[in-house]
């Protein structure tokens, strides 16, 4: 008998545990991948929650009828208490993330009833969720999408990896993995995963014949659904797979350094 499957969350990687093999996630994986755009996004939000951290600190300190003289290291102390120890992208990215969290919950209950499986109370989720969860009906009704599994784990001990998957579905008619993405767009990255998680289920004796993305809306603004097929396997696979071997690299490299700065330590 199989040994159950288990996930292992650490501080820099996820892992499946997997007929005694420790898999990394595919999300793990990719968080090899440069990202320029996050990186400029992030240091502009941060500037300017500095800048308004700043601006606000000098008007409470200047309405006095007399503004007492503030040395230089109490200003930074006070600045730097009131900017706080999280990150102004972190926060938003949270709060982004919640959103989207709440809006994949209700799609999974909702499918999870439709398998006919334990679905646990109706989720309570905020307006901004229920939008992208009502662009998601609309989808799956254009569609007449049938599910067959949703939130199942997949993995493949020939090419050492697991995940998540969304959603195995029959899409007017075609068997067909399905990623959920709530976001701005639907970045590269998310081409490579939907590609890993089709070439594990095709190891696991699955037969889907397509793969799509469905982005689903977070604002109001965008009330719209957006739809893509995932290009072949033979067009994508082969770049995720050397993106796992340069995971692994730096992966295997962060270990040994680590390992090497804590006896130095203990010494």
């Amino acid at each position: 008998m199989k040994k159950p499957i288990t996930r292992h969350d650490g501080r820099d990687a996820r892992f499946y545990e997997v007929e005694g093999q420790m898999l990394p996630s595919v999300t793990t994986i990719l968080s090899a991948l440069a990202k320029p755009a996050l990186i400029a996004w992030s240091a502009n939000v941060e500037r300017a929650a500095c800048v308004e951290a700043a601006a606000d600190l000098f008007a409470d300190w200047s309405a006095a009828i007399v503004p007492p003289q503030m040395p230089r290291a109490a200003y930074v102390a006070t600045l730097a208490a009131r900017i706080g120890p999280t990150k102004a992208s972190q926060k938003q990215l949270t709060a982004a993330g919640d959103i989207g969290s709440a809006t994949h919950k209700m799609i999974e209950w909702s499918l999870r009833q439709q398998l006919f499986a334990d679905a646990g109370p109706e989720p309570v989720i905020p307006d901004q969720s229920l939008w992208g969860y009502m662009a998601w009906q609309d989808f799956a009704r254009s569609v007449s999408l049938k599910p067959l599994l949703t939130e199942r784990t997949v993995y493949s001990l020939t090419h050492g990896y697991a995940g998540t998957l969304d959603l195995l579905a029959r899409v007017n008619g075609v068997v067909t993995t399905i990623e959920l993405k709530t976001s701005k767009a639907i970045y590269p990255e998310a081409f490579l995963q939907a590609c890993a998680y089709k070439v594990a289920m095709e190891e696991m004796g699955y037969a889907p014949q397509a793969a799509l993305i469905v982005r689903l809306p977070k604002l109001l603004t965008d009330p719209a659904f957006e739809v893509v097929t995932v290009p072949p396997v033979a067009e994508l696979f082969a770049t995720f797979v050397a993106l796992k071997a340069v995971w692994t690299w730096n992966y295997a490299n962060e270990q040994a350094y680590r390992a090497r700065t804590k006896t130095v330590k203990v010494a």
